[in-house]
């Protein structure tokens, strides 16, 4: 253990010496330092990938996560820290907490469960690479995107970059390109340079030997990658002579392997250690590694606190089978279906809850999904519990296979609901599907997070109504009603087509969704899923009307579709609805659906400027 204290040694004297430097911050003292007994600690294992996320939950206190693997302490002191293991088995870590006045004399010892070895890495493959492929860069807006340490450890605790810290050096506009049949691009940017150490040996006839590092010219290079264990540890690994976009010591070139210490499919944290010091790389696959939605760990979060249970509908083909694989880790929930389902609502998770909501409060919500393998037919509701027709949302959303998709509703108005039901399902499925919902949120709109949602901006799409890239402009259809009080069917409402415009008149209140359809069947717009393309349509109504359904679907056939959204109406106010770059649909008669369930009594709703056409035509 020798090792491991002279480094916390040398953490407490650097500490010590920065609050020496400080005006009116107190001296440290004995009697200031944190107690081991009060250490409270989460570690959640993620059995999928075989990582563990350690995290410390005292606040004003650092940790200190110490191992003892084979004869080798390793260490951090990052709160959130990641680890991924190769191996079955039970594994322990020490835990010690300091402050500016020092570091627990005592430890606490936590163990943990990793289920199955790595036999094969086809989800890190999936991760990295995605469907095709994936383009990763170093994450210039992360602290310690690039860092080094001690080695054994993390590889921060020397030295670690600020955001942008490294602009001037061409660091931050190399690319990386993986693809999932494991081959490996690099590609210099436009500045045509990889950053090397001013320690290595290699490129030396642009050294400038000025003890700095310094930039050398290279070429885009195509190779290889593969993933590999040893110990209880895993590595990305790289033919000899392999490029990066930081080369700290010849050895990262000449045979080059990174340990894999955190992944996921927009973050990707490596280590690089030759005995003698830790490089720390975080890499991403977006401008911005930080995952989005409202913050889960905030004390505004009902969810932080909810408590609830389960309920389970897996029904391929309408056959009620087993109950999904469910696990829960934390604010992470992973469901997995082995059975393929063709239809919506067959393979229901229901998680209903003690949260209670009212009408006079407006409500945020969010949730991170990642599937591991495609899915265009997720059903995402927050509804009352035994109450089907009261809800905040139902939405559908489409997963890409290994890609965050971060779900978000915010500003919702308040409903009362005694206790609030979160809605997922997967109906549609194809086999061996896994799903993972994590950060889930609900709070008051009114409560502060610290969370900017950042407002998406302009479009940039030619939003023309009379262009001829729009192929309603053309259209000819025929309407279907369904219009069912109570679902009992009457008289059609009454509809009256002013060109481009379409009134909608509803004498009879419901109550449900699905009990006030207005269908569109178009006879002539087709689309092809060799193209993207662009929706638009403005909704007005007389009155207040909650949870009106907008879908855009093929004719006959309810599960090929671009979309569906639910919205609120508020009188006499246009809702506009923009549903920009969506991926093609082979659909050769297209149906615009709208559903007004919930309609109170005379109501009349407009629909006009409808826009679709495909994303490349600006005419």
């Amino acid at each position: 253990m020798k090792k491991i204290y002279s480094y916390l040694g040398s953490l407490l004297i650097i500490l010590l010496t920065f609050a020496a430097c400080k005006k009116d911050i107190a001296r440290p003292v004995e009697e200031g330092i944190p107690l081991a007994t009060d250490i409270d600690v989460d570690i959640a294992v993620n059995q999928e990938l075989n990582q563990v996320t350690f995290t410390l939950k005292n606040k004003g206190v650092y940790p200190v996560w110490i191992f003892e693997e084979n004869s080798k302490t390793v260490y951090s002191t990052l709160n959130g820290f990641t680890r991924i293991y190769n191996t079955a088995g039970t594994y322990s870590v020490n835990v010690k907490i300091g402050n500016t006045n020092g570091i627990s004399d005592g430890a606490i010892t936590k163990t943990f469960t990793i289920d199955n070895s790595l036999v094969d890495f086809d989800k890190y493959i999936g991760l990295i690479a995605g469907n095709g492929s994936k383009n990763w860069s170093i994450a210039r807006k992360e602290v310690a995107h690039l860092a080094c340490g001690p080695s054994g450890s993390d590889g921060t605790g020397w030295w670690s970059a600020s955001p942008n810290e490294k602009a001037d050096w061409g660091l931050y506009d190399d690319v990386l390109t993986f693809t999932n049949d494991k081959n490996y691009t690099y590609n210099p940017g436009p500045g045509g340079t990889v950053y090397v150490n001013k320690g290595s040996s290699l490129f030396s006839q642009h050294n400038p030997h000025n003890d700095a590092d310094f930039m050398a010219p290279v070429s885009e290079q195509k190779t290889t990658y593969d993933f590999v264990g040893e110990g209880t540890d895993v590595f990305l690994t790289f033919p000899a002579q392999t490029l990066f976009p930081y080369i700290p010591f010849d050895q990262a070139y000449q045979t080059p392997k990174f340990k894999i210490v955190g992944i996921s499919a927009n973050k990707l944290e490596l280590i690089s250690d030759d005995g003698n010091i830790a490089w720390h790389y975080i890499l991403t696959s977006g401008g911005d590694t930080k995952i989005g939605g409202y913050d889960p760990d905030s004390d505004c979060n009902f969810w932080k606190t909810a408590t609830f249970t389960n309920e389970f509908y897996y029904a391929p083909g309408w056959n009620q089978i087993a109950n999904p694989g469910f696990t829960a880790n934390g604010n992470a929930y992973q469901i997995t279906l082995p059975a393929a389902t063709t239809d919506t609502w067959q393979a229901q998770v229901k998680f209903l809850t003690n949260i209670t909501t009212n009408a006079a409060k407006n409500y945020d919500f969010s949730a991170v999904f990642n599937s591991s393998k495609d899915h265009k037919n997720v059903t995402v509701k927050l509804v009352k519990t035994g109450e089907d027709g009261t809800f905040f949302f139902e939405e559908k959303i489409s997963l890409k296979a290994y890609e965050d998709y971060v779900f978000i509703k915010t500003d919702m108005p308040g409903i009362d609901m005694n206790k609030v039901s979160l809605v997922l399902d997967f109906g549609g499925n194809t086999a061996g599907t896994s799903v993972t919902m994590s950060r889930v949120v609900l709070k008051e709109h009114s409560c502060d997070d610290g969370t900017v949602i950042e407002d998406p901006g302009e479009d940039n799409v030619k939003w023309l109504p009379d262009s001829d890239c729009n192929k309603w402009k053309t259209v000819n259809y025929t309407n279907f009603f369904y219009y069912a009080p109570e679902w009992a069917q009457i008289a059609d409402p009454a509809l009256v087509a002013n060109g481009n415009s379409y009134k909608i008149t509803l004498p009879t209140a419901t109550s449900l969704q699905w009990q006030a359809q207005v269908h569109f069947k178009t006879t002539n717009i087709s689309t092809s899923s060799a193209n993207k393309y662009d929706f638009h349509c403005v909704l007005n109504a007389s009155k207040n009307i909650s949870g009106v359904t907008v879908k855009l679907t093929k004719v006959d056939d309810d599960q090929t579709f671009f979309f569906t959204k639910n919205v609120s109406l508020t009188a006499y106010e246009d809702f506009v609805l923009k549903v920009p770059g969506m991926d093609g649909v082979d659909i050769d008669k297209v149906n615009l659906v709208f559903d007004f369930g919930g309609n109170p009594a005379n109501t009349e709703v407009t629909i006009s400027n409808i826009i679709l056409k495909e994303s490349t035509c600006n005419e």
